[in-house]
């Protein structure tokens, strides 16, 4: 009965540690997450960039006379913001699950929350660009009207989730 006794703990202690030795190199399956995330963040700021020199060229050729051009605007705005939100969640998923990296204070990343409030910024930036760009694309009224109005309640609810959701679990 000894001898089963110390082959049992054997076993134990080999499971044991065999197993939290897998779930210790689990946390590098985020690495395909990270990966992904940045080529699209690459491929966004190239889009954004793309943008950037067509919007420039149409301002060199008189676009600036008309109003349209800051729709324009408004769209490359809105893709470097949704590159910087990529950006942000493949720098904190890398430093939640995988390593620390050289970045400034204000974009480390200590737990999901902080990276839940990181996201939230850029998104109510973005959000209130998106609401100012349909207030000057839509033709109706009351399409502008219900538009900003939908930006409005969901500028509304991200900031009411980042000032007591997130803080609360601080």
């Amino acid at each position: 009965m000894g001898h089963v006794a110390t082959i049992g703990v054997v076993v134990y202690a080999w499971h044991h540690g065999l197993v939290k030795q897998i779930l210790g190199f689990s946390r590098f399956i985020v690495l395909v997450a990270v990966l992904g995330l940045g080529a699209t963040t690459i491929a966004s700021f190239g889009w954004g960039v793309a943008k950037s020199v067509k919007l420039i060229g149409d301002l060199l050729a008189g676009a600036w006379r008309d109003d349209v051009t800051i729709v324009q605007l408004l769209g490359v705005i809105d893709m470097y913001l949704l590159a910087v939100v990529q950006l942000i969640v493949t720098i904190g998923l890398y430093e939640l699950f995988i390593d620390d990296l050289p970045v400034p204070q204000w974009l480390r990343v200590d737990s999901l929350d902080g990276l839940k409030k990181s996201i939230i910024d850029v998104l109510i930036v973005y959000m209130g660009v998106k609401g100012i760009e349909g207030l000057l694309t839509k033709k109706d009224a009351l399409d502008s009207l219900s538009f900003s109005g939908a930006v409005a309640i969901l500028v509304i609810a991200l900031t009411a989730f980042r000032a007591f959701g997130v803080a609360r679990k601080s």
